[in-house]
């Protein structure tokens, strides 16, 4: 069975997948965390830059850039889409799940433990109606990562989808000499 599914749907529950093998519902409290404002490019924020929170308001603002205007995905036009808002659950999830393939060098949709994106949203706590997934693997920053996606039909679709409300991108390195990026963003339906 292909792990990289181009829609799937299980019982009225949306799923969006989509990963990349190129070179959780929170109150509006406890979504507003008090950061250091920051100013960085997209170019500059590296893998490990992602687990410090004070980035997570650069990148929602780079998406929520991207959603903003009507965008064609491969053969499906998507029109202007509602802001994003960062769910800290969502990041639980996308942050195992990157660690997860990191691990075990792996790419997909499914965990090591055989868990689909719904069972790990569930595990997270993430109280959605559904979700989407990118994941990708060997980009070195935000910018190139988020490049890749766009090019590629599915990817894109996850991002510019109308009805994701929530969202939250994680990565982590595995422990090779070239220490690989592993990438997973998350989109969730609240």
């Amino acid at each position: 069975m292909n792990q990289c599914n181009l829609f799937c749907s299980l019982l009225g529950f949306i799923l969006l997948s989509a990963c990349n093998t190129s070179a959780p519902t929170a109150t509006p409290q406890e979504n507003a965390t008090s950061v250091a404002q920051i100013q960085i490019e997209t170019t500059e924020i590296r893998c490990q830059d992602l687990q410090n929170p004070a980035y997570q308001q650069v990148i929602i603002h780079a998406i929520n850039e991207i959603r903003q205007h009507p965008r064609q995905c491969g053969q499906q036009h998507f029109a202007a889409a509602a802001p994003l808002t960062w769910n800290r659950h969502l990041y639980q999830s996308a942050f195992a799940h990157a660690e997860d393939m990191a691990n075990h060098n792996m790419l997909g949709h499914i965990s090591s433990t055989g868990l689909d994106l719904k069972a790990r949203l569930k595990q997270s706590e993430f109280n959605g109606r559904g979700g989407g997934e990118n994941v990708a693997r060997g980009q070195k920053n935000l910018n190139e990562v988020m490049s890749v996606w766009l090019t590629s039909p599915v990817h894109c679709s996850n991002l510019m989808h109308p009805k994701f409300t929530d969202y939250a991108i994680a990565c982590t390195s595995d422990q090779s000499a070239k220490q690989k990026s592993y990438w997973t963003q998350q989109f969730g339906v609240r």
